[in-house]
């Protein structure tokens, strides 16, 4: 009978000797919940005051990063903890007498610069004056004579000498913001001194630590390589220019403690660097120096590490401000295809906040040819032995202006020459040999080996190409891969 009721109730049969082990860590249990020491499940509210959620007060990374652990940033909070409602809910039979209140941080210490604190329900009864915390993790309220209740509200004010309860000035309260603090946390406690019981407990997310300043590319250097021009120039906005424009924006965000609130001197310098995979045929880059269109602030040229250094003046910044980079070609040299990234970084003429790194090598775009471009790496030509490249090019581009065909080749000096070669007819084979192309060369005054390399630059999409290169000579035909930008050429 026994098993069988035990496993109606329960499903299992419990020894005596285990009904024992279990009263008596009960009895444990409630020994050290009389301890205040058991965890206690949070049961009231932190809001801000007249809301239904906490709102974070945002201070800036770069002051908290300029800090140390032996000297963390200090930031004012009073106006923010004058405004945040404290709310029991789970207090044994509804009300604490001769309360005792602790406002505890996860992390920073408080800094108490105005002794006459107090707690105090929204109504403006004094619950708990004031104890002790002053440059510890905790403030501790206590009352005598006094009732603290659930569901009412209750909020940190000062007695001003002639008033209780009276929000806090913003510089009446502050706490400490330890270098790699992401957030704080705020754990309101609520018990008896006499006892060390919590009887209930609240917590929020009370600082966020965020970046004041970021910066992101507004527009890439997009020009095409222009082929009217000889390559010598660039094709952009449908007119040939020397120029292309790039411009990366410093965003500014308002925080509860910004930058300004803890440095003296607020100025700041912008450092952008422009970093192209190829330097050659770029003359110089130039800026406005105060983030205006005025472009006529020459950018430092390091020709030997392939950047250009742009320096915007000292400034205040406090909003979003745009540095844009005029990168001006020389008109003169064949240009190539390249790719341009960007370093910006922010100096603080104070050190009471640390420099930033806000982009480094960053996309900043690219210049391509105006149409595709087909590389050939091999090409042999050597009249004496027969040997001979021929590259086959076909299109299904039908509009009139497309297919048009030019050359750079690669001269045995080092240098590029440009030429015309003809124009494809859509749907028909156009044949080029390496002869033609050595021809070119020559005819421009220089020469080339008896192997080369060249680029066809075809204006048409890719996607209307097919083309096939193979180089003959006494000992057979050896294919020659013809590769574009995204890969393969169709054959």
């Amino acid at each position: 009978m026994v098993k069988e009721k035990n496993k109606k109730e329960g499903g299992f049969k419990m020894s005596k000797g285990k009904v024992k082990k279990f009263f008596i860590t009960g009895i444990a249990f409630a020994t050290l919940g009389l301890l205040g020491v058991v965890p206690n499940l949070e049961a009231g509210t932190i809001t801000d005051s007249n809301a239904t959620t906490l709102s974070t007060f945002t201070v800036a990374k770069e002051v908290v990063e300029a800090g140390t652990s032996e000297n963390p940033v200090e930031v004012n909070v009073g106006n923010k903890i004058t405004g945040i409602d404290y709310k029991p809910t789970d207090i044994p039979l509804g009300a604490l007498s001769d309360p005792t209140v602790s406002f505890k941080l996860s992390a920073g210490k408080w800094i108490v610069n105005n002794t006459n604190l107090q707690v105090c329900s929204r109504d403006g009864e004094v619950i708990a004056e004031y104890e002790g915390g002053n440059e510890t993790h905790t403030l501790v309220f206590s009352g005598s004579g006094t009732t603290l209740a659930n569901d009412v509200k209750y909020y940190i004010g000062y007695n001003n000498g002639t008033n209780n309860c009276t929000a806090l000035p913003p510089d009446a309260l502050g706490l400490t913001v330890p270098p790699g603090t992401s957030t704080i946390t705020l754990t309101v406690n609520a018990g008896t001194a006499a006892t060390q019981v919590i009887h209930d407990t609240a917590s929020g997310t009370l600082i966020e630590v965020k970046p004041q300043y970021s910066a992101e590319v507004s527009k890439e250097l997009d020009a095409e390589i222009d082929y009217e021009e000889d390559f010598k120039k660039l094709y952009d906005e449908g007119r040939s220019t020397e120029n292309d424009n790039g411009t990366v924006t410093i965003k500014y965000e308002n925080l509860n403690w910004g930058v300004n609130n803890t440095t003296t001197d607020d100025n700041e310098i912008v450092t952008v660097v422009l970093e192209p995979s190829d330097i050659s045929g770029i003359s110089k880059v130039q800026i406005d120096p105060d983030f205006g269109s005025n472009y006529t602030t020459n950018c430092t040229k390091d020709e030997d590490n392939q950047k250009f250094t742009c320096t915007y003046n000292a400034t205040d910044i406090t909003g979003n401000k745009e540095a844009t980079l005029k990168v001006i070609v020389d008109g003169t040299t064949v240009l190539a295809e390249r790719d341009f990234k960007v370093d910006v970084s922010l100096d603080f003429k104070d050190d009471e906040a640390k420099d930033e790194n806000l982009l480094v090598d960053e996309d900043f775009g690219a210049w391509t040819y105006r149409g595709t471009a087909i590389y050939v790496p091999l090409i042999g030509v050597d009249p004496s032995t027969g040997r001979e490249t021929y590259i086959k090019l076909q299109s299904k581009d039908t509009s009139p202006n497309a297919n048009k065909v030019r050359a750079i080749i690669l001269a045995s000096d080092g240098t590029l020459v440009t030429a015309d070669i003809g124009q494809i007819t859509a749907g028909q084979p156009f044949v080029i040999t390496g002869s033609d192309l050595k021809a070119k060369v020559e005819a421009a005054g220089k020469s080339v080996e008896d192997s080369f390399a060249a680029i066809l630059v075809v204006t048409t999409s890719e996607e209307n190409l097919f083309g096939y290169a193979n180089i003959i000579d006494p000992n057979g035909a050896k294919r020659v891969p013809l590769k574009v930008k995204d890969g393969e050429i169709v054959e």
